[in-house]
């Protein structure tokens, strides 16, 4: 017996092909809710996810309960690499999904990490796509780490899609406005800890972090994926989309939704005044890279003290450092020199490892960098030298220089 036809453009063939798959300890009112709920926003993630005419390959960031696994693998062509977050700690998440309707079963087997602190277990340039959807707003902490493993694993021309819920949605508003809270409850009971939404977004906000970190977005919108609950929320929702919008520029329908691609220009280390607190960044440092070139990665490799971001000869991106102006690096394979391209001071550049409070000097070198003119500085490193233990980059001057970028060799 053939099983029935599904259409992506059929949200009812869609709803009973999701709900005729079975699993151990399925729960058939909680799939019902989560079917249900979900389709509508389901079906505009399919609508921002190019399909290709060749075969490529896509990690799908947060994939239980697998509904939007499911539909992207019957709808579009890729192979799938499947991720999730477990609690507890194990390495990864297995589940069998069996469908006898339309004679479907599939293992899936999700790769467990933190995306918002871990590298990702894949190497560059290895994803034509990469899915984001329903997680950023659950993220604690520091959302650019996620996007710069995204933009290392996605290859040159490769789409990154995002939804998450609109912080300024219309509805929100309403709720606000009737002294309602607005936020999320309580997730007591929820399988993964932080499941309750963190921090949500406005298109302004997402758009803006994605261009400001080196992607270039393609497709943004607002949508409101759900009907309103009321004739007072309909006309609310008017009002807003059509009326305040044209005045504040804002976007208040219910969802956001954008795909942006990974161009040729390197990842920035973005971190937007509104969306991060400027005072606690100061406080910010995980070294992760071996070289740092100021204005592109250099805020998580500095310590406090240094000038604001300026355009200096040959166009080249610099900070200025105070009296002492400390960077930390991070090398991973041998190194035998660091190099610092400088200007306008005087001084010297040291390289320390801090072994816990036990400072082991690697190098010194003096320098005398002429005003206007980038000048290249050695520091060569001693058989001290530790792979993978943080570099520490130290300018010792007299009233402050020019840094331009750190390069170890």
């Amino acid at each position: 017996m053939q099983p029935p036809p599904v259409s992506e453009r059929d949200p009812e063939s869609l709803k009973r092909y999701l709900l005729s798959f079975r699993w151990p300890f399925r729960n058939e009112e909680v799939h019902h809710i989560l079917v249900n709920g979900g389709l509508p926003l389901w079906r505009q993630v399919l609508r921002f996810v190019p399909n290709p005419k060749e075969r490529g390959k896509a990690l799908e960031l947060g994939s239980p309960p697998f509904h939007i696994t499911l539909l992207l693998q019957r709808f579009r062509n890729y192979d799938l690499s499947l991720t999730g977050y477990a609690a507890d700690g194990r390495p990864e998440i297995r589940q069998t999904l069996e469908s006898p309707e339309f004679g479907e079963t599939y293992d899936f087997v999700c790769t467990c990490f933190n995306a918002e602190a871990d590298t990702f277990p894949y190497p560059d340039a290895t994803f034509d796509l990469v899915t984001w959807c329903e997680v950023i707003e659950h993220l604690t902490e520091n959302p650019v780490h996620t996007l710069a493993e995204i933009h290392r694993v996605l290859k040159p021309g490769g789409a990154l899609v995002i939804s998450t819920p609109n912080a300024s949605r219309a509805d929100s508003i309403a709720n606000f406005l009737a002294g309602r809270n607005i936020y999320d409850p309580y997730h007591l009971g929820a399988p993964l800890k932080g499941s309750r939404h963190s921090r949500e977004y406005t298109l302004a906000e997402l758009t803006g972090l994605l261009e400001g970190c080196g992607y270039t977005v393609e497709r943004a919108a607002d949508i409101d994926i759900y009907p309103p609950a009321s004739r007072n929320r309909r006309i609310f929702r008017w009002l807003m989309n059509d009326v305040v919008s044209r005045f504040t520029k804002g976007h208040y329908r219910y969802h956001l939704f954008v795909r942006a691609r990974k161009t040729d220009a390197p990842f920035r280390w973005h971190f937007p005044p509104g969306l991060f607190d400027m005072g606690h960044l100061a406080f910010y440092m995980a070294p992760r890279d071996p070289d740092v070139t100021f204005g592109i990665n250099e805020v998580p490799h500095i310590a406090m003290g240094w000038g604001d971001l300026q355009r200096g000869p040959g166009g080249r991106e610099y900070r200025r450092s105070g009296q002492v102006g400390d960077i930390y690096l991070l090398a991973r394979e041998p190194r035998s020199r660091a190099v610092v391209t400088l200007a306008s001071g005087r001084g010297e550049a040291q390289a320390w490892h801090d072994n816990g409070g036990d400072l082991v000097l690697l190098g010194s070198t003096r320098f005398d960098a002429p005003a206007g003119e980038w000048t290249d500085v050695a520091i060569p490193l001693s058989a001290d030298f530790q792979p993978g233990n943080p570099l520490h980059i130290r300018l010792d001057t007299e009233a402050g220089v020019d840094v331009h970028r750190v390069v170890t060799t």
